[in-house]
């Protein structure tokens, strides 16, 4: 995410989607995280194949996206939408309040 998905796709996607997150009104940083999201479903099946978490994060940093082209990106920004719309009702999900605990004294 440091470097809004660049090493990840190719740069021809990048373009696509950088042009995707200017066009978005709440800004790009919104909507990058369910691009993200969308990403790791997109592999997620790859993912919980992975027996521990160094294998994961080599998965991640390697994703098998060199050959994407715009119909691949298409796909995940829709994905990505679809997300957001699905959850644009709850906008609580996003929140960063910590919730307070109320712990009932038993004695």
């Amino acid at each position: 995410m440091n470097n809004l998905l660049m090493r990840e796709i190719p740069l021809r996607c990048t373009v696509r989607l950088w042009d995707t997150y200017q066009a978005e009104p709440e800004g790009f940083a919104m909507f990058h995280l369910y691009v993200c999201a969308a990403l790791l479903l997109e592999f997620s099946r790859d993912i919980l194949k992975e027996k521990d978490f160094q294998g994961i994060m080599l998965l991640l940093q390697n994703l098998p996206t060199a050959h994407w082209g715009n119909e691949e990106v298409s796909q995940l920004l829709a994905q990505a939408y679809q997300l957001k719309y699905m959850f644009a009702d709850a906008p609580s999900h996003l929140s960063q309040k910590k919730q307070q605990v109320t712990i009932l004294d038993m004695t």
